[in-house]
């Protein structure tokens, strides 16, 4: 799918360096975040693509992990945007930037986003079966009390790949160490990825380049019961994206052993983040500071 060349105007606010707000008030969905809502219990999160479940994504529980589990292949054998070539010169991202993302972001749906760049080496890819992967991690298990993550259906056979090192965040008042840990799914499988263009961008990577992979991500952060009782001073936070543009490059990346640079389109619909007792109640300016750190990595 490609889009046609987009004419409406975005609501871009700067937030921090290099961290900005854009607003959409009007988009095709093609990307969406779906939410089930069951009464009485946590409403479930699913990104949608063209009308179509394709992963379930976590849920907006308080004291619940990310996930994601693949439901249907996303199938995108194509390039599903052409973003103009300004997008991949080496400059800071401004609002006129964001402005150039329109014909990636006319095909979100109506809402808030945030944008910004991050980078992070890369491990895998891995899939659920992988006892590598941070999901068989015993301190995830612990944590969130899960005996087996094959028999909590938290994954799929679909591949992910994972930050090579979680960043670390320190809270003194409440003496709890926090680690965010970074994952990246792509929605084109490795086997029809063209090799001769993995080279070009290794080539490119080589030479100094750093290419841009572009994100649709999403952060979360619970609360896990044991820490919110304080029998435990161990937290685990979530930084995800799905590749809307540059599997090759991502494979690029992994290849060379190089971190990868990626633009993030974070759906504020499909984050949370809750707060540790000693933070507050109000959650918008600490989600805020956090992708401030992320934007500065």
């Amino acid at each position: 799918m490609k889009a046609d060349a987009a004419s409406q105007k975005f609501e871009v606010t700067r937030l921090a360096q290099g961290l900005f707000k854009v607003k959409i008030n009007q988009g095709r969905g093609f990307f969406k975040i779906g939410v089930e809502k069951k009464p009485g219990e946590a409403n479930s999160y699913f990104l949608e693509i063209n009308g179509s479940r394709k992963f379930e994504v976590g849920n907006d529980c308080d004291t619940c992990h990310f996930w994601f589990k693949c439901l249907h292949e996303p199938r995108l054998s194509r390039k599903v945007v052409n973003l103009p070539k300004a997008f991949q010169v080496p400059r800071p991202i401004d609002e006129a930037m964001v402005q150039e993302l329109a014909p990636i972001l006319d095909l979100q749906e109506k809402g808030e986003y945030d944008i910004f760049e991050t980078s992070f080496g890369l491990t895998g890819p891995y899939d659920s079966e992988d006892e590598g992967s941070y999901f068989f991690n015993s301190e995830f298990m612990d944590l969130w009390d899960i005996a087996d993550p094959r028999e909590e259906g938290l994954l799929s056979g679909w591949e992910h790949y994972e930050g090579q090192r979680p960043r670390v965040f320190r809270h003194s008042e409440a003496g709890v160490m926090e680690s965010q840990f970074n994952f990246v799914i792509p929605l084109v499988p490795r086997d029809l990825l063209k090799a001769d263009n993995i080279k070009v961008y290794q080539s490119m990577i080589a030479n100094g380049d750093r290419p841009r992979v572009l994100l649709l991500g999403l952060y979360h952060r619970g609360i896990p019961e044991v820490v919110r009782r304080g029998r435990s001073k161990v937290l685990h936070s979530f930084f995800a994206g799905f590749v809307l543009d540059g599997h090759h490059k991502l494979a690029a990346y992994r290849r060379a052993g190089v971190p990868a640079k990626f633009l993030v389109v974070l759906s504020q619909k499909a984050s949370k983040y809750f707060l540790l007792r000693e933070e507050g109640v109000v959650p918008k300016p600490k989600f805020e500071e956090r992708l401030t750190a992320l934007s500065a990595e």
